[in-house]
């Protein structure tokens, strides 16, 4: 990763976008969202809101990556990255919410949410497939098309070159404090390492490719899930299996989680608008939501690309529809797939 040089943060207002509370159209009879904003009018390439929810990046493929507060009617703020050509196809966040990472297949911007300014920008020399930030921004965990895994200490610039894989990173994670670092490759892998001497604390396989893995913000449980919608809970740092979680309908994928150890939840957004609530200590499913579609898309479904326990009772998600949204969790779907 090359040293950074200078990125132009440019401020701006789009077009505003309505807070409405409303049915879910046509056919879908399923429980309705406690509240719903929408980001754009078309689909989103990328999207990712901070743990409290209560800021949300998304990127559609061209034009700046948005930053919108829970809410708001227009982005807080537009940030730039490189050529608008080159579509932004990574995001990420930084436990505290804080910091964030937007990211091409050949850059990575690092930004203030508090004021929206540009921290630093890197050229990389591999292709970039994943990425996470630690907390206030210290540190950066990159994983490459060649299965390398990298950690730069953003205070020190001290840097570590992981090898402990044999096949592309597909997915990878990072401790708040930056400790202890979880990847996936795509060979079905999965290991957690400490980001002071690579040494590997655990290690795990699922029998096909491994497509998402999360860590809880003290390092202390993980979530894996193959590309065949399967799941796994581990305790840390062990990696001792926990529980095993499967999506009820054939075909149907993980996309992103969130682990809430203090109430003992798992939340996961999937394929086909699934959001769904586990129990964390036995993985036993406790709830589902189907996620809003946009009226004026094609094929009329979306991927949940991330979520956020924004209270005791309350679960926000973020899909490709351009929809963010809120859900009481008492609430049940009783029309499952």
């Amino acid at each position: 990763m090359r040293n950074p040089f200078s990125v132009k943060t440019r401020f701006g207002q789009a077009a505003a976008a309505t807070i409405v509370m409303l049915l879910l159209a046509g056919c879908d009879r399923g429980v309705p969202p406690a509240g719903r904003q929408s980001f754009t009018d078309g689909s989103l390439l990328a999207a990712d809101t901070t743990a409290d929810g209560r800021h949300t990046l998304i990127a559609t493929g061209n034009g700046p990556v948005q930053v919108w507060r829970q809410g708001g009617p227009a982005p807080l703020f537009l940030w730039h990255q490189g050529q608008e050509s080159t579509p932004v196809v990574l995001l990420a966040s930084s436990p505290g919410g804080d910091t964030a990472a937007t990211a091409t297949d050949s850059t990575v911007a690092l930004w203030s949410l508090q004021n929206g300014q540009n921290l630093g920008f890197y050229r990389l020399e591999q292709p970039l497939r994943a990425l996470a930030l630690a907390d206030a921004g210290r540190a950066l965990l990159l994983g490459y098309q060649n299965g390398e895994a990298e950690y730069v200490d953003l205070t020190s610039g001290r840097r570590l070159t992981f090898l402990g894989h044999d096949d592309r990173i597909n997915s990878l994670d990072l401790s708040a404090n930056g400790r202890y670092a979880l990847s996936a490759s795509h060979d079905g892998e999965v290991l957690l390492w400490q980001t002071s001497n690579a040494a590997i604390l655990a290690r795990w396989r699922h029998e096909h490719s491994v497509s998402l893995v999360r860590l809880d913000a003290n390092g202390r449980a993980a979530f894996s899930a193959d590309a065949q919608g399967r799941g796994e809970l581990r305790r840390l740092p062990g990696g001792e299996l926990q529980a095993r979680l499967e999506v009820p309908a054939r075909g149907q994928t993980f996309v992103s989680a969130r682990l809430n150890v203090e109430q003992n939840l798992l939340a996961t957004g999937g394929t086909a608008r699934r959001l769904d609530l586990w129990r964390l200590s036995d993985g036993a499913h406790l709830n589902h939501w189907r996620v809003g579609l946009h009226t004026q898309l094609r094929p009329a479904s979306a991927m949940v690309y991330s979520v956020a326990f924004t209270a005791p009772d309350r679960l926000y998600s973020v899909s490709s529809a351009g929809l963010g949204e809120t859900w009481t969790l008492t609430d049940r779907d009783h029309n499952d797939e």
